[in-house]
């Protein structure tokens, strides 16, 4: 029989928890640019002409960067930013009167996909780790990930999603969308994002994922073919020729010789060593930020989640690096 927590332990794990939550916030309160995501969004902002005057935008953006984060719900994030004083904290928030409510909060990431202000955010992020020499464009690693949406029609329109599809996984369907990305190889972090239905095959999409200027593209065995197809990029814009490193299948590998065989395996593990990078930026969105599901309807909101997680996650892991944005 399982022993039974005492309350003194009860008292230490969740201090813990509380120690955990405020180091995970302290690094967001470092990694983030906070005024150059507030000069992207300004522009666009409700100026307060006509009737309440606006919640502070600073206000705003931290909890939208909390929502994110901790994958909430409007009236989820606005109970935590009252109830947790780490997030009370991070806010500045001194009193529940200052946190805006629910439908403000959705109004405000609504301001915000409208204006591709999170696509602006992440192009920002790209250029910032750029300048920094973190994204140095030799190499890219190109991959996908599905990002499943509720099958259920248990809603008000009593029907699913009608922008998302269907895609299979070896033996596994999924329901929702696929997030593609373009990786750099030298520090898994993300410099281009497309966000499609999830019956969408990933070789269709590989040259949107290359900026033009590598050497060197990756991806494993979905992208056999890539470079075959009329629109691929074959030369970067340096003139150069770019290396297509694809993984092949594991059934074309036995039907060569044993001497073969060893040769191609070689080779694979070679370029999967490379490859395996752009595991760890969807780690820290699946695992660490919490999204696996998708929360909003329709393309132009998943692309619009997606810009914001991949810049997240790219000065979450570019921490590693070096100092703080």
């Amino acid at each position: 029989m399982e022993r039974q927590m005492t309350l003194a332990e009860m008292k230490d794990e969740l201090s813990a928890a509380r120690t955990n939550k405020r180091k995970f916030l302290d690094k967001l309160e470092a990694i983030i640019p906070w005024e150059e995501f507030i000069k992207i969004i300004e522009p666009s902002y409700y100026k307060g002409e006509v009737g309440n005057k606006p919640y502070p935008l600073e206000l705003m953006m931290r909890i939208f960067i909390l929502q994110n984060v901790y994958n909430l719900a409007d009236m989820a994030v606005m109970n935590e930013v009252i109830d947790s004083r780490a997030f009370s904290d991070f806010c500045g928030i001194n009193s529940p009167d200052e946190v805006p409510n629910g439908d403000t909060i959705g109004r405000f990431r609504n301001i915000l996909t409208e204006n591709g202000l999170q696509e602006k955010i992440f192009a920002r992020v790209v250029e910032i780790l750029t300048e920094r020499k973190l994204i140095l464009k030799k190499g890219t690693i190109v991959d996908s990930t599905f990002i499943e949406s509720p099958s259920s029609t248990k809603n008000k329109e009593k029907k699913r999603d009608p922008e998302a599809h269907s895609g299979k996984k070896g033996n596994t369907w999924h329901f929702g969308y696929k997030a593609h990305i373009g990786v750099d190889e030298e520090n898994g972090l993300v410099h281009t994002i497309k966000a499609t239905p999830a019956n969408e095959h990933d070789v269709n999409v590989m040259s949107e994922l290359l900026h033009g200027k590598e050497e060197r593209a990756y991806g494993d065995s979905g992208y056999i073919g890539a470079k075959k197809r009329p629109e691929a990029i074959k030369k970067n814009k340096d003139g150069k020729n770019i290396k297509y490193l694809i993984n092949r299948r594991p059934s074309s590998i036995k039907k060569l010789s044993k001497s073969g065989q060893y040769a191609a395996k070689k080779r694979e593990h070679q370029k999967s060593s490379v490859r395996c990078k752009v595991e760890h930026v969807f780690a820290v969105v699946k695992n660490i930020f919490r999204y696996r599901k998708t929360r909003y309807r329709g393309l132009q909101k998943q692309t619009a989640k997606l810009n914001i997680m991949f810049a997240l996650a790219n000065l979450y892991l570019a921490d590693r690096f070096s100092p703080s944005v």
